[in-house]
């Protein structure tokens, strides 16, 4: 009985430790990429900054479209962590949505890299037919989480917008990740263009507000601007 219980506590520990590995080359090759970018990123400078032998990366992953799809997940997951703790623990709804908008801006001034490797992924998707599945995936989860705060922010509104909700919060997605971009390729603090996809977003409350009738809530928007 006791071997029994060994061997599964050692066979718990193997396991344990392949998926740290595991974790920790997806990790080595998001870096890499967000670095060089996919057409200079290879194995074997992935299996370096890994600090493993070039082998070993085929023991994880089969092919280099395998690894590419699991740094897809991770960036998938960073982004919806991201987000998700940002709008923790806060009840209004137009706080939550500019909490997520100002974690974004965050995540890009402190993790460029993240940024060019998704950018660099999802173009790279357009003609890697395993990339692209993954890619289309993460752009929906993260559409459908500032979707859930747009609704919030807006939806108690009779007539709180010209287009679907999916579609804005969409748009509203697509304009975080070319604020991103755009700060990457000018070499631009995202302070400034951030700011202005915030003013964007809140401008839609505004119109919101004035499709349906009501006074906007002018002075909490311009608080909401303020710099936090």
């Amino acid at each position: 009985m006791r071997h029994a219980t060994a061997d599964a506590e050692g066979a718990g520990g193997r396991a344990e430790i392949s998926r740290r590995r595991r974790a920790e080359i997806v990790a080595a090759a998001a870096a890499v990429l967000g670095r060089l970018g996919s057409a200079e990123t290879s194995m074997k400078e992935i299996a370096a900054e890994a600090g493993v032998a070039p082998g070993l990366l085929h023991y994880y992953f089969e092919s280099k479209d395998d690894l590419l799809v699991a740094v897809v997940g991770e960036l998938d997951r960073q982004m919806a962590d991201t987000w998700s703790a940002a709008v923790e623990g806060r009840d209004e709804p137009l706080d939550r949505l500019v909490a997520g908008l100002d974690a974004a801006a965050g995540g890009c001034a402190r993790h460029p890299e993240m940024w060019r490797a998704l950018s660099d992924l999802s173009l790279l998707s357009l003609s890697a037919p395993a990339l692209l599945a993954p890619c289309q995936a993460l752009r929906r989860r993260f559409a459908a989480a500032v979707e859930v705060e747009v609704r919030g922010a807006l939806g108690h509104l009779p007539a709180y917008t010209l287009v679907p909700p999916r579609d804005l919060a969409g748009a509203i997605a697509a304009a975080i990740e070319g604020a991103a971009m755009a700060a990457l390729m000018e070499g631009r603090d995202t302070t400034a263009l951030f700011q202005a996809v915030k003013v964007m977003v809140l401008s839609l409350v505004v119109t919101a507000h004035v499709t349906a009738g009501q006074e906007p809530p002018i002075a909490r928007l311009a608080q909401l601007l303020r710099p936090r």
